[in-house]
């Protein structure tokens, strides 16, 4: 018999979005006792910009979903082939500008808490180069952090890292079950008092994303 875990689902459909200048963005807080701080979703008009304040002693993921960015001052842009990854002992800002001039550009930024002292910026390759399977986002972060591919009827057993931790999952495209949960586009869930996770892919290209926090 399948124990249910305690846990919360962000149902998309629920969500709301708001507008801010050239952008219109959505929040999401997990859990104020987790690791994870934030996540926000920007959708950024043609040559849209948008100023992303976050907390001090906080690590910022940014991965782009569609489009291509240029952050701050950083000489290279940042396209779904990349991520991004900012780490600040001081709280600040950072400025995120759409550079595709006649196309819309969508962002998910991860706003997480340090657990070491230091401070640092890196633009990392991403290939999801095999399906069906979990695949390291960011050798930067100091949390456990995977994106999958799968095909549907996929099934996979995710063991957590780290004993006491919960597990933060989101779903970027098509449709998934966890563990008699069923979650669609933008739906995402935290999972706490876990150390096994069971899914299953209900939908073809269904892309998730893992964070142990």
């Amino acid at each position: 018999m399948l124990v249910q875990s305690p846990s919360r689902i962000f149902k998309s459909d629920l969500s709301v979005w708001r507008k801010e200048n050239s952008c219109v963005l959505n929040e999401m807080i997990p859990d104020e006792q987790s690791g994870l701080h934030k996540i926000t979703e920007i959708v950024f008009e043609e040559n849209g910009t948008f100023d992303f304040n976050y907390q001090k002693s906080s690590t910022v993921l940014i991965i782009v979903l569609f489009g291509e960015i240029f952050i701050n001052d950083f000489e290279k842009p940042v396209s779904p082939e990349h991520i991004f990854t900012l780490k600040s002992e001081e709280g600040n800002t950072v400025n995120i500008r759409n550079n595709t001039p006649d196309e819309k550009a969508d962002i998910l930024i991860f706003e997480l808490k340090s657990i070491k002292k230091d401070n640092f910026f890196s633009i990392e390759n991403l290939n999801i180069d095999r399906r069906n399977h979990l695949i390291q986002i960011s050798e930067k972060l100091e949390y456990p952090n995977f994106i999958g591919l799968y095909e549907g009827r996929k099934e996979e057993e995710y063991s957590l890292h780290q004993k006491g931790k919960s597990i933060f999952g989101m779903v970027i495209n098509g449709a998934f079950e966890f563990q008699n949960r069923l979650l669609e586009t933008r739906d995402a869930i935290i999972i706490s008092e876990i150390e096994t996770l069971e899914f299953e892919a209900l939908s073809e290209n269904a892309l998730l994303i893992f964070l142990e926090v």
